[in-house]
């Protein structure tokens, strides 16, 4: 498990301009959710961007702390200004190191696919995170799928990812995770979306 740290600084205004102040001092307004309610935080733009290279495309639990108090969490949303890319926003949900959590964890495919290889087919990626539930010091960055010997008409399901202590995922077994589709499926999918459908009366 990746553990980060992070400093926050407790705010008690709120609202657009307080926030504008802030960021314009180099911070990012924030919130940790937890069981007993949320708070208003905030934390430096500098060491969270830091943070955020840190923790990569990976699963990550970020522990905060300030001079009187430290919160375990994971992130869990992040808003940034489209047009300069900016933090503007961030969430964390609090955890506890003795009690289960539900988060995604990223999936990364290795490998060339048998069937992309020798039978003319497509890989198809339909799931790039999956749930996962699991204690704090049980979770794992990433999720690594060897797709090798997959060939043409042959998935990944989630009943088929690797196994993890403590590990649980909570989806559908039967959800499509990755998909080697052959030259005649993919034919058929095309041919079924040329056909026009039948007008509404």
């Amino acid at each position: 498990m990746k553990q980060l740290h992070l400093k926050f600084s407790e705010r008690t205004e709120k609202g657009r301009h307080p926030a504008s102040r802030l960021r314009k001092a180099g911070h990012i307004p924030s919130v940790i959710y937890g069981k007993s309610g949320s708070f208003s935080v905030s934390v430096d733009d500098v060491e969270f961007r830091m943070l955020m290279r840190q923790k990569g495309d990976t699963a990550a639990t970020v522990q905060l702390t300030n001079d009187s108090k430290s919160v375990l969490t994971i992130i869990t949303e992040i808003q940034r200004n489209a047009m300069t890319d900016r933090f503007m926003h961030v969430d964390f949900q609090e955890i506890s190191n003795d009690e289960k959590f539900t988060t995604t964890v990223p999936i990364h495919v290795k490998g060339e696919a048998y069937g992309v290889k020798n039978e003319k087919a497509m890989l198809e990626v339909v799931r790039h995170k999956v749930t996962v539930r699991c204690l704090p010091k049980q979770l794992i960055g990433v999720i690594e799928i060897d797709i090798t010997d997959l060939h043409a008409g042959q998935s990944i399901h989630i009943r088929d990812l690797p196994q993890f202590e403590g590990v649980e995922y909570p989806g559908d077994p039967k959800g499509v995770v990755v998909a080697c589709i052959g030259e005649e499926a993919e034919g058929e999918k095309e041919a079924e979306d040329s056909v026009p459908k039948a007008a509404e009366k």
